[in-house]
């Protein structure tokens, strides 16, 4: 029973399979363009909803973010306008298939960018 819990030195566990290693670093291959269903369906989607909220619908979410702090437990009654605005704006841009081709392209830069120096870049909101 104690070998149960004990480190076994034999044993290796790896992000990636051992036959996608590859790249400088072992992250895998710089300049590829293939994409994963979790890259296409959850980070690529994730990048879009952050990038919206930073930059071209961040006057929405704003006010949005300006009446929940100012109403906190009944927001959901008095911001409610501005929650629909909020989600409508977001949903103008994610329905956009340039958007998304934009979007993807900024992910692959950035994970190319992972790849080979082993960074990863932050998607933050800079106020100025």
């Amino acid at each position: 029973m104690g070998s149960l819990f004990s480190k076994n030195d034999s044993l290796e566990f790896a992000v990636l399979p051992s036959e996608d290693i590859s790249g400088p670093l072992g992250l895998g291959e710089p300049d590829s363009v293939e994409l994963n269903a979790v890259e296409r369906e959850t980070l690529i989607p994730a990048l879009m909803n952050d990038y919206l909220r930073s930059s071209r619908c961040r006057e929405v979410w704003d006010k949005l973010s300006d009446c929940q702090q100012r109403y906190r437990w009944t927001a959901a009654l008095f911001c409610r306008d501005l929650f629909f605005n909020a989600l409508s704006c977001n949903k103008n841009y994610t329905l956009d298939p340039a958007f998304y081709e934009e979007m993807k392209q900024l992910y692959l830069h950035m994970r190319s960018e992972y790849r080979r120096t082993g960074l990863e870049q932050k998607v933050v909101r800079t106020d100025g």
